[in-house]
């Protein structure tokens, strides 16, 4: 069985960076000035005066425009790079006062990049404004390796546990499992970010195999957390169980699968993944009675093809080959189709796939591609936040034809086009990458389903052997009969074929072994 995948930051953890009502207000962030002269060397002093002179100038005139012009010209001369993370921050601010504030998020996420020892006290009282700016437009992501770069731009402990949530949250992109871990530690309990940032630590811990921590993690975050939201709650929930199964503990992992609730998004991910938990601890049936609602008309347009490969591997140690082959042939009739569309998809570019992806998020189309593929896109809110990010760039480049005429608009323009066209590039290859992997996991399932009808009548020879050489026909192995108890207030219906909505997730199944007791197998 492949790992089962954790839900990482943006699929898991809000944005949301308001605190709790008793919260004490962070200390005032100081209001952006200019740089201190007592602060630089006279030469540097002198310097920066020759430099921000013409901005100076056009500040005291009242003249926005030109002022942009003038920062303009610094950040593009090559030999004043001592002075351009205070450009960029200013001609920020100056953005950001003319109704352009992702294009002002742009120059501060560059402010931050190129700040110096001379004005790094400048840049960093513009960190707060530039998360606010990022929030709204939905592009956390481009103060991630800024921050990640310059942790030493926090003014105030709030604004530290923020940019150390970003910050680890680049690490963890990159997969630097340590640096996020110790990028973490700055975010302190009463942070308005502490729980999300304990849910991406027990992330962390488990990518370590570090399962015991990383519960611990995670408690710590479904604690601070109450009150939020049911969709955090059940992520959370479900990345403990996850945890669980992951350290080996199956029968805690099915308790915690089971209280993802009936509502969630993640409900059909937990029932799968608590299949698997059950298949572990060789409770076939427990295994065969998850699995039973995605072979029901509502998972029509899901893509779980493991989930039917479990259910008929387990039918295969139940011994219950006429219904394992049924299924197998019902497997490649399936998803041999999809398979053809997932290698005809390879030659998209980023561009068609990620329009693809956010044409079935928001109209429902589906393209050349079946549902099944697409569905992940429609929920997944780092996708929509890039959706939410590239609408307002599109939104302010049109705003921005107002100004054509002034030099510095030719500067923002380019930044916010290069900005929004990466973010289209980059959710783009994510939609591809995960076709490819799709692609490569079902032509390897669909090869290994070829082999599997080998084992099954391998298995069938094997106890006809057996039956010729001890001159009699084989008695399946005996399970004991129990008369279970229906619980006080329950009522129970036998399955007859037809599924009910209200009944997925809550079917019992009691398959007796087909096996002679010599030949049954054991999952472990």
């Amino acid at each position: 069985m492949k790992r089962l995948p954790l839900v990482l930051g943006l699929l898991l953890c809000t944005t949301a960076w308001a605190g709790p009502k008793d919260k004490k207000p962070a200390k005032e962030v100081e209001k952006p000035t200019a740089a201190d002269p007592a602060e630089l060397t006279k030469k540097e002093a002198k310097q920066r005066g020759a430099a921000f002179a013409d901005y100076e100038r056009e500040v005291a005139a009242g003249g926005k425009a030109r002022a942009a012009d003038a920062l303009v010209i610094i950040v593009e001369d090559p030999s004043l790079a001592e002075f351009h993370g205070e450009a960029y921050a200013r001609l920020g601010d100056l953005l950001n006062e003319m109704s352009l504030p992702y294009a002002a998020l742009c120059a501060y996420a560059q402010a931050f990049s190129a700040a110096s020892d001379t004005n790094v006290n400048e840049v960093s009282l513009r960190v707060p404004a530039a998360i606010e700016i990022a929030t709204k437009v939905g592009d956390l992501s481009i103060l991630q390796k800024p921050f990640a770069g310059n942790l030493g731009l926090a003014r105030t402990d709030d604004v530290r546990g923020q940019m150390a949530y970003l910050a680890a949250k680049e690490n963890v992109r990159e997969g630097q499992w340590g640096a996020a871990s110790g990028i973490l530690l700055m975010v302190r309990p009463g942070d308005p970010l502490w729980a999300d940032a304990k849910v991406l630590e027990g992330i962390v811990l488990n990518q370590q195999a570090r399962h015991e921590d990383a519960l611990k993690a995670f408690e710590a975050a479904s604690a601070t957390g109450r009150g939020r939201e049911a969709r955090w709650s059940d992520s959370v929930q479900i990345n403990t169980a996850r945890t669980w199964y992951g350290a080996g503990n199956y029968p805690r992992a099915i308790e915690s699968y089971s209280r993802v609730t009936r509502a969630s998004e993640y409900w059909p991910d937990a029932q799968f993944e608590r299949a698997w938990a059950h298949f572990r601890v060789d409770d076939l049936n427990g295994s065969l009675a998850q699995l039973l609602p995605f072979d029901s008309a509502f998972f029509d347009t899901w893509y779980y093809p493991e989930a039917d490969l479990l259910r008929i591997y387990s039918m295969f140690l139940l011994c219950k080959f006429p219904e394992a082959e049924r299924q197998m042939a019902h497997f490649a009739e399936k998803y041999k189709p999809v398979r053809a569309a997932l290698r005809s998809a390879g030659g998209m570019t980023t561009v068609a796939a990620f329009e693809a992806a956010r044409d079935y998020r928001s109209k429902g189309r589906t393209g050349d591609l079946p549902e099944m593929l697409w569905r992940p896109w429609a929920g997944e809110e780092r996708f929509g936040q890039s959706v939410a990010a590239v609408r307002a760039a599109n939104d302010e480049l049109k705003r921005m034809k107002s100004i054509e005429s002034n030099p510095f608009s030719d500067s923002a323009r380019t930044w916010l086009e290069t900005r929004r066209d990466t973010v289209i590039d980059t959710e783009g290859q994510r939609v591809k990458d995960r076709l490819a992997a799709q692609e490569d996991e079902l032509s390897g399932m669909l090869t290994n389903s070829e082999l599997f009808i080998l084992d099954i009548l391998r298995m069938k020879q094997q106890m006809f052997e057996q039956a010729a050489i001890t001159g009699k026909e084989l008695e399946a192995a005996k399970d004991v009969k129990r008369t279970e108890r229906i619980r006080k207030g329950w009522q129970e219906w036998p399955f007859e074929g037809e599924f009910w909505a209200d009944e997925l997730g809550y079917y019992k199944v009691d398959v007796i072994p087909s096996c002679p007791a010599s030949m049954r197998q054991s999952v472990k």
